[in-house]
């Protein structure tokens, strides 16, 4: 079986490592993925690309000269006839769009929702979905949202997954003091970068480790206190886990947020809002500590607690890795897709 994944992207942040994640994993399940990547004309945005070649999927490069380029739908119709494909499985509002148009009276398309949003950008994905041969959600809330306000009754949860063993057993790459309390994020205002600096002025004898980047990082390296370090992007990521004592995901909007699994894998704490699948991940108190977004009091007080009992945070850090290990695992991921688009397949040929 032959699938293309489609998406735009911005970087290389959850949605896209969870899509090399699957392609690289899926061929262990007989499935035989092509990678294809929007090369915007205004803003090429391929890093996803590079970052695909290192694990070895194949990929394509898609020009596209704006918001609706008949001739993009056109390229990417030729790709489907030419690779082979069965199945195209979109990632994004824009790749739904554009899949929905490519595949006509053609292969049948399905979709991944990585974080449900009905901002005006999405206009056109209600529709679009509603025709798509199958719908997934990375998390429950996702879910349920596309059932209730999109009408998908048959979207379903496939939860995101990590390789364990990438995370484990690192050495330590960020050569800072401890405690050590790390963000890794894109620095927009989804992610709540602002209370993860009010996290840091008010644990002045802490380290606080930036890694990633965005249109907020000039601003924040300007307000931010002296114990705060950024980081940029890293291509080390096992390092970077193996050197926090505890990892911060402050978001306000969030689908299922790799850093997390990654970061549970690698058998670090965390401290996440109970925003998109975080709940879904973490169980509170015995894999990772939860709190209400925008709640900065509380989140200074779960990370204190952590950063103060080395015993409950070296539990709860083991706790987290053999949570990744039995429920979150790119193998289960693929399995469970490699077996949807089966049932796809059997129903759009029977």
């Amino acid at each position: 079986m032959r699938v293309l994944h489609l998406i735009s992207s911005s970087g290389v942040y959850g949605a896209e490592k969870m899509v090399v994640g699957l392609c690289e994993a899926l061929p262990r399940y007989g499935v035989h993925p092509t990678l294809e990547v929007f090369d915007n004309a205004h803003s090429r945005n391929v890093e996803v690309a590079d970052y695909a070649l290192t694990f070895g999927v194949p990929v394509k490069l898609l020009p596209c000269g704006g918001r609706l380029d008949g001739s993009a739908v056109r390229r990417l119709r030729r790709d489907i006839r030419d690779l082979n494909i069965d199945l195209v499985h979109t990632h994004g509002y824009k790749a739904n769009l554009y899949g929905f148009f490519a595949t006509r009276g053609g292969v049948p398309m399905v979709a991944t929702n990585h974080r449900f949003d009905t901002g005006p950008q999405n206009r056109f994905d209600k529709p679009v979905l509603r025709r798509a041969a199958a719908v997934f959600a990375v998390s429950d809330e996702a879910r349920d949202s596309l059932r209730e306000q999109y009408g998908i009754d048959d979207a379903m949860t496939i939860p995101n997954g990590v390789d364990p063993a990438a995370f484990e057993g690192a050495t330590p790459a960020i050569d800072l003091p401890h405690p050590l309390i790390g963000m890794v994020a894109r620095l927009a205002p989804e992610k709540a970068p602002e209370d993860y600096l009010a996290l840091a002025a008010a644990i002045p004898e802490g380290h606080f480790a930036v890694v990633g980047d965005g249109p907020l990082r000039e601003e924040l390296q300007q307000r931010a206190t002296a114990n705060v370090h950024f980081l940029g992007f890293r291509d080390d990521m096992a390092g970077v886990y193996a050197s926090l004592d505890v990892l911060v995901q402050p978001s306000y909007r969030e689908g299922m947020p790799m850093t997390i699994l990654e970061a549970m894998s690698a058998g670090v704490a965390v401290v996440a809002s109970r925003v998109g699948a975080a709940e879904d991940v973490i169980d509170d108190g015995r894999t990772g500590l939860l709190y209400e977004p925008g709640d900065v009091p509380a989140l200074v007080a779960a990370v204190r607690n952590l950063i103060d009992d080395d015993r409950t945070r070296t539990g709860i850090g083991k706790a987290a890795q053999a949570a990744v290990r039995a429920d979150f695992t790119v193998d289960e991921m693929a399995r469970r897709y490699a077996e949807n688009y089966r049932r796809v397949l059997g129903r759009t040929q029977g």
